[in-house]
């Protein structure tokens, strides 16, 4: 009985470092109005191993990702909610701005969690904004892993994921 009880105190005192752990944009994914995908590091596990034909620089890469999360939007008010989601995670993260790129339509924030060293990051997490003509989209992205910045578009070329462009600029 005493392990038991051990046991339970034990599993109680983790449990909110557990839920913690757990992105606060994953609840963007149960609002209508909000497309999102989740890759976990199985997936990757999975496609690299599946990817022989692949490249050995994106298989590399795709092994050393935990999680790929995005969600998107056209909703203004989900919009309005994300940006505010954003806005918190940017300043109680320790993430570090990479570049900003606005134009006419765009406007996207590259941020990261530093790495091991100058080219790897441990997150690496966009806030696309575009309001064209009418229409407006909304996008968080967050890559987490052991991730090379110098080979980050490839996978984002691959994937077809917004911002790809603007990440082939960074040096």
């Amino acid at each position: 009985m005493k392990i038991k009880n051990l046991i339970l105190g034990l599993l109680l005192s983790v449990a909110p470092f557990v839920s913690q752990a757990q992105s606060q944009f994953d609840r963007f994914e149960d609002i209508d109005g909000v497309s999102s995908v989740i890759v976990n590091q199985k997936a990757f596990e999975l496609m690299s191993k599946i990817g022989a034909e692949t490249d050995d620089e994106y298989l590399d890469l795709i092994k050393n990702i935990n999680t790929l999360k995005v969600f998107a939007t056209e909703d203004k008010n989900v919009a309005k909610q994300m940006r505010a989601e954003a806005d918190s995670y940017l300043k109680s993260g320790k993430l570090v701005e990479l570049m900003r790129v606005k134009d006419e339509n765009d406007n996207v924030k590259i941020y990261v969690k530093e790495g091991s060293n100058e080219n790897f990051v441990k997150e690496l997490f966009m806030f696309v904004n575009n309001a064209s003509d009418g229409d407006h989209e909304t996008v968080i992205i967050s890559l987490t892993g052991n991730i090379d910045l110098r080979q980050v578009s490839k996978l984002t070329d691959k994937m077809d994921l917004p911002g790809g462009d603007e990440l082939k600029k960074v040096k």
